[in-house]
């Protein structure tokens, strides 16, 4: 078998683990590991069910096997004062998964959240920007600005080194992204992000070869670059690293 293949094959098997709790950039805390890129503030809002700040006035535990995933977990019933998306009611319950990713609350204190929904609930994870609201003032200086747009949005990442990484990177590599709505071209910065909005669709993406660098798909990319679907109002995240 060619070297080529093997690596293909490899690929194909850590997706597939990926995908089952990952899916669509909806990062689930059961998986325990956090995928690449971690989302930015703007990515996480669009793909959130609920942005909200909220104070945590009850918490009670889940055991092991009462709800939809295996580990035990909490469920926390918090007041809302400010919504950025979703979160109507005057209170909210969340869930967080006892797992190396979980984000665990406590009582009385006031948070910015961003929840997902799975499997029915509302759920939390520590992989993203929820925080503690005296640490949130940035994300949500953020928040106040960001419209929804009627095109996708795609952010990615070209990552050196270790993950995440902390070393230097290529500034202006190239990034095509070809699919339905046509092929698009975007240059990595000097921090190694690429942003870019496509009309929504199925697409696949890659970066330019240069004489030294080759960057190949992550294997815990959020989104598969090889093919993944940009949905209108939402992001996909792309994550590659350089050989």
């Amino acid at each position: 078998m060619r070297k080529n293949d093997v690596k293909r094959d490899l690929f194909a098997v850590s997706r597939a683990i990926v995908i089952v709790f990952v899916g669509m950039f909806l990062p689930s805390p059961s998986f325990g590991v956090c995928s690449q890129p971690e989302p930015t503030v703007r990515c996480e809002f669009l793909n959130s069910a609920a942005v909200f700040i909220g104070t945590v006035v009850s918490t009670r535990n889940e055991p092991a096997g009462s709800g939809v995933d295996d580990n035990d977990g909490w469920i926390y019933t918090l007041t809302v004062q400010r919504r950025f998306r979703g979160a109507l009611s005057k209170t909210i319950e969340v869930y967080t998964e006892n797992a190396s990713a979980r984000f665990p609350l406590d009582n009385g204190k006031q948070y910015l959240l961003f929840a997902f929904k799975f499997h029915g609930r509302l759920q939390i994870f520590g992989c993203g920007n929820s925080a503690l609201l005296l640490d949130a003032k940035k994300s949500i200086q953020e928040l106040e600005r960001i419209k929804i747009p009627e095109d996708a949005v795609i952010q990615g990442r070209i990552g050196f080194g270790e993950t995440p990484d902390s070393e230097g990177h290529k500034p202006r590599m190239v990034v095509i992204i070809s699919g339905d709505g046509g092929t698009f071209r975007t240059v990595s910065g000097s921090d190694g992000w690429f942003h870019l909005h496509v009309p929504p669709g199925k697409y696949s993406a890659r970066v330019q070869k240069t004489p030294d660098l080759t960057a190949t798909p992550f294997d815990m990319s959020f989104d598969n670059p090889d093919h993944f679907v940009a949905r209108k109002g939402h992001c996909s995240g792309l994550e590659f690293h350089v050989d």
